[in-house]
């Protein structure tokens, strides 16, 4: 174009002058498309990068609620084992208990027939 705008002011030529112009613009219309375009993709990558944030963004919201369900979940069944083992405890020791009361009762029982027999035999 500089060459091509150097002949036209020698040569005094018009038509050379705008063929000088026009090569000079057509180099600065592809220059301009070329960062169009690049801007075109830089936007896509955008877009992209702004949904697969949204989708990391969510993701990560539904991990946190669901650890937090889990962990709720998880102290209400730590808490239900702690209570059942409380009344295996309790219902353990009534079990003692009342295995120690027929015993006792058992030997009420063999008193009452060996105090029987005695009074029968005075009798």
């Amino acid at each position: 174009s500089k060459v091509l705008s150097a002949v036209a002011s020698k040569v005094h030529s018009p038509r050379l002058a705008t063929l000088a112009y026009q090569v000079k613009l057509d180099a600065f219309t592809r220059v301009k498309k070329a960062i169009d375009d690049m801007i075109a993709q830089l936007l896509k990558e955008k877009e992209a990068e702004i949904k697969h944030k949204d989708f990391c963004v969510d993701e990560f919201n539904t991990n946190q609620l669901q650890t937090e369900n889990k962990d709720r979940e998880k102290q209400d069944l730590i808490a239900k084992i702690e209570d059942l083992e409380m009344t295996i405890q309790a219902l353990t020791q009534a079990i003692d208990g009342l295995k120690a009361e027929i015993a006792e009762m058992q030997v009420q029982l063999k008193r009452a027939g060996e105090d029987r027999e005695k009074e029968n035999k005075e009798f």
